[in-house]
C-alpha cells in the first residue's frame, strides 16, 4: 500500500522502516527541523478527518505525524486506526503493535489487536489478545469499559 504524502509518497512498508530506525537512532524534533505547532495541526486535522471517516485525508496526516513523530503514541494508535477503518487489518496490526510497545498497559490497543486478528480469522491470537486486554483492564488506570467489550466477544468465541 502507498500513501501520497504531503510531500512525498511512502509506502507503509518504508514507514515501518523509518519506526524500526528511531527506536535505534532517535533524533530530535529540531534535528528533524519541524515545529510542534504543525505536529499540532496536523495531528487535530487527522483526528477530524478520521472522526468525519474521511479515511484517506487522515491515513495521509497520520502517516506523516508518525514519519516525523515515529515513538509518539497517539500518532501511531492513530495510524493504526485508520488502517482498522480501512480494513488494512495486517497493517494495522504492526502499528498497534508499535503502539502497545511504548505503553504495555493500554487494554483498548489490545483489544483492537483483537479484533484485527478476528478480522484476518486468526482466532487463537484474538483469543490471546482479548485474555490479555482483560488482564490488562484491571492496571491503572482501569478500564472496565474495555474489560465489558473484550469478555463480551471472548464470550462470543467461546
Amino acid at each position: 500500500m502507498i500513501i501520497a504524502n504531503i510531500n512525498q509518497e511512502v509506502s507503509l512498508a518504508q514507514l515501518i522502516a523509518i519506526i524500526e530506525q528511531a527506536l535505534t537512532q532517535p533524533q530530535t524534533q529540531l534535528q528533524q527541523n519541524i515545529s510542534s505547532e504543525i505536529l499540532n495541526a496536523t495531528y487535530q486535522q487527522a483526528v477530524d478527518a478520521y472522526q468525519q471517516l474521511q479515511l484517506s485525508p487522515a491515513l495521509t496526516a497520520f502517516t506523516y505525524l508518525v514519519m516525523y513523530q515515529p515513538c509518539e503514541r497517539k500518532y501511531l494508535i492513530g495510524l493504526a486506526s485508520t488502517l482498522h477503518a480501512l480494513e488494512q487489518y495486517q497493517y494495522a496490526l504492526v502499528f498497534y503493535g508499535y503502539a502497545s510497545l511504548l505503553d504495555a498497559r493500554d487494554a483498548g490497543v489490545t483489544f483492537r489487536i483483537a479484533q484485527c486478528y478476528l478480522a484476518i480469522e486468526q482466532t487463537s491470537e484474538a483469543i490471546d489478545a482479548l485474555q490479555t486486554s482483560i488482564e490488562q483492564s484491571f492496571i491503572a488506570p482501569v478500564q472496565p469499559d474495555i474489560r465489558r467489550l473484550a469478555q463480551a466477544l471472548l464470550d462470543e468465541i467461546l
